[in-house]
């Protein structure tokens, strides 16, 4: 069957406004510290903890929760010269392993990824609740950057949904 181009161009107008409330839905985040932007649909619940002393690991969570996903940046912020100067993947699947065992969730795979154009390592992670967990991390400066994207098993649009949450996120400061 051939469909006239002025029917397919109204059936893309009307699938572009049924996406549109999604996509204008998302509005730019940056923390007080400035430190990165990321796309959230509402303002965040954040927790911050900061080191009590020298040696201490402070803490920073931004959690943004819907009906059907979970959007988390975490930031841990370790003494200087704590964590290893040159990451590698080694590094990262170490820390992919260490999320596992504390969430007791599977990880089901790695693979290389981009996070705010550098190079880290992406995790999938399952439980037995049927909840599924793509998490990326990038360890910069004293910084280890952990991005998380949750959502049920069988999800149509999470591919959707991590691609634009990941694609979103950018670092603004060294």
């Amino acid at each position: 069957m051939i469909v006239p181009w002025t029917r397919f161009g109204g059936l893309l107008a009307l699938a572009a406004v049924a996406v549109a409330p999604a996509v204008c839905a998302q509005s730019l985040y940056s923390p007080p510290e400035g430190d990165f932007s990321v796309a959230f649909a509402a303002a965040p619940d954040v927790k911050v903890q900061p080191a009590k002393r020298s040696k201490d690991v402070a803490f920073r969570r931004y959690v943004e929760q819907g009906p059907s996903r979970a959007l988390v940046v975490a930031i841990d912020q370790y003494p200087d010269g704590a964590l290893p100067q040159l990451a590698d993947a080694g590094v990262y699947d170490r820390l992919l392993r260490g999320h596992a065992e504390d969430s007791g969730s599977e990880l089901i795979s790695t693979r290389a990824a981009r996070m705010s154009g550098r190079p880290c390592l992406e995790g999938l992670f399952k439980d037995m609740e049927g909840s599924v967990e793509v998490v990326r991390v990038l360890i910069q400066g004293n910084r280890i950057w952990r991005l998380t994207y949750a959502h049920a098993d069988g999800d149509p649009s999470a591919q959707a949904g991590a691609s634009a949450f990941f694609g979103s996120f950018k670092l603004t400061a060294p």
